[in-house]
């Protein structure tokens, strides 16, 4: 269990085997799912069996009026169906033909109606590829007219309950990016089919891909263990930390990590949160032989579902007040349980320490600073301090967050 993402296999991840081995298979196979997807979407299975319908029933009545004038026209069934098939989708071959008039107007009447569906099967599917091309480039137009949105990096099965949890949340707009296939990105797209969701294909380690993803109008970025390449590794994870920072210090980066021991370098990188997968595996497990219900009690407060944790703003007058007013204030109003206060401060850079004019000195001390190396100072990076079950007189501050449990319903 990780701390804050919950897992779930997806299918975006390939297969071992045949298609690890023949990439090209992988990829049509994806190519075909995604179309395979989008065909539903357009009824076209419905048009297939409507045509078969037809056909069956065309041919099987002119077989039946064929045999019970004593002709001799097919000598089975399955002729009539071979018939019946080279009708509707040509002309015939002329291998077979009936002979009684009715069974001719029937035929007739086969072969338009198989034109019929030819044109109508061929323009939908036309029509669906220049409309999956237009909604290509409609979500780049949206891309580009986005502001405090938020970036997803990378892929793994974790992903998409990352983005369950971020449309929990009204008018989040989210943009994806990483190096999956495009047709199973697509396949996600068509899933959601949310107008707040965009995707740039391309590695978002590299600056070029988060300028198309305008990562310096983003409010903030997760940073996924990227598994898209094969095996996931927080070296990545960090060089996509370095690359969102060095574009836009400000903002707030949440990163993946797989190790602990990797928790340093994120940090140094400029991660603003780090998720540690699996981080409480072990206590959850011991607390559930120790302590019968600790596990329940867990999964139910991090549940989506119900009453799990959520954020609530601190209306302005409890600023300067204590944290027992607060709580029995939000409890009796919201019935709204506090658990912690959060505490965003703003970091101050070596930008925000020089004068305005930028002098000779200012430029000197700044590139005293960076031949020297400090990261500290490399990144306007602020500090969140969570205080949990804080003490009845502790003051609350303005900005401050209430983190709680609500009411359950």
């Amino acid at each position: 269990m990780a701390r804050a993402i919950s897992s779930k296999a997806t299918s975006s991840t390939a297969a071992p085997g045949l298609t690890s081995r023949l990439p090209g298979v992988g990829s049509l196979i994806g190519i075909a799912r995604h179309y395979w997807l989008a065909v539903q979407h357009e009824h076209i299975p419905l048009i297939g069996a409507v045509a078969v319908g037809l056909l069956l029933i065309g041919a099987g009545t002119i077989y039946v009026l064929e045999v019970r004038e004593g002709q001799e026209s097919f000598p089975s069934l399955g002729e009539a169906l071979w018939f019946g098939i080279v009708t509707m989708t040509t002309v015939g071959y002329g291998d077979f033909t009936p002979h009684t008039g009715i069974g001719r107007i029937l035929a007739a009447a086969l072969m338009l109606s198989g034109m019929t569906m030819m044109s109508l099967f061929t323009a939908t599917l036309a029509s669906l590829m220049v409309a999956n091309k237009i909604r290509r480039d409609r979500k780049q137009e949206v891309i580009e007219r986005m502001n405090d949105h938020v970036l997803v990096c990378g892929w793994n099965q974790h992903a998409e309950r990352v983005l369950e949890g971020l449309f929990a949340v009204p008018g989040e707009q989210v943009v994806l990016v990483n190096e999956m296939p495009v047709s199973a990105m697509s396949e996600v797209l068509l899933r959601y089919h949310d107008p707040d969701i965009s995707y740039t294909h391309g590695d978002p380690a590299h600056e070029a891909v988060l300028n198309r993803a305008h990562a310096e109008r983003a409010r903030a970025a997760i940073v996924l263990a990227d598994a898209s390449r094969g095996v996931p590794s927080d070296e990545r994870t960090t060089l996509v930390t370095l690359a969102l920072k060095s574009l836009k210090g400000s903002i707030k980066v949440t990163a993946e990590a797989l190790d602990t021991k990797s928790e340093a370098h994120l940090r140094r990188a400029g991660a603003d949160e780090i998720v540690i997968t699996g981080e409480f595996n072990s206590f959850l497990l011991s607390s559930a032989a120790t302590v019968p219900g600790i596990s329940d009690v867990v999964r139910g407060v991090l549940s989506r579902s119900g009453a799990g944790l959520r954020s609530a703003p601190i209306p302005a007058e409890y600023a300067g007040r204590t944290f027992g007013e607060l709580f029995h204030a939000l409890h009796s109003r919201r019935g709204f349980l506090t658990l912690a206060i959060v505490t965003e401060k703003t970091g101050l850079s070596l930008d925000d320490l020089l004068t305005d004019d930028y002098s000779l000195v200012d430029k000197f001390i700044k590139q005293q600073f960076n031949e020297a190396g400090m990261d500290f100072l490399r990144f306007e990076q602020g500090g969140i301090r969570v205080l949990v079950n804080p003490s009845d007189d502790h003051v609350i501050s303005a900005g401050d967050t209430a983190i709680g449990i609500p009411r359950a319903t």
